[in-house]
């Protein structure tokens, strides 16, 4: 039992200064991160011409930053926002346009913080 437990203490610790430690899905639930570090794709598809798919929520640091960009079907930015320590930030972002595949990319930069976005969509039938 007690290699069991340094043996997860290391893969934690591991984690923890290569990429960050991230609880939950992002557009899932609320997610708490610690030196959260890298970036989170997320994949949202739109099946009609004018739909469109984004992300609602709030963002809460307590050190370094997160980066949400809103990309298009074309891979291209839509709308951006960030997250950086002082203040609950809010955070909404859409993008639309022609049916494909729309993606949230999250760029985390020695976040810690917490995270609650829901997706969000408009226009049309899914």
């Amino acid at each position: 039992m007690q290699v069991l437990l340094a043996l997860f203490a290391l893969i934690v610790g591991g984690l923890y200064f290569t990429v960050g430690l991230r609880l939950g899905a992002v557009t899932m639930m609320p997610t708490q991160m610690y030196a959260a570090k890298k970036e989170g794709i997320y994949t949202f598809r739109t099946t009609e011409q004018g739909n469109r798919v984004g992300v609602s929520g709030t963002c809460v640091a307590t050190k370094g930053s997160a980066n949400f960009y809103m990309l298009g079907a074309d891979g291209t930015v839509q709308q951006s926002a960030s997250c950086v320590p002082g203040q609950p930030w809010a955070i909404n972002l859409m993008a639309g346009g022609p049916p494909g595949f729309y993606r949230l990319k999250v760029e985390y930069n020695n976040f810690t913080g917490k995270i609650d976005l829901t997706e969000e969509r408009a226009g049309g039938t899914y």
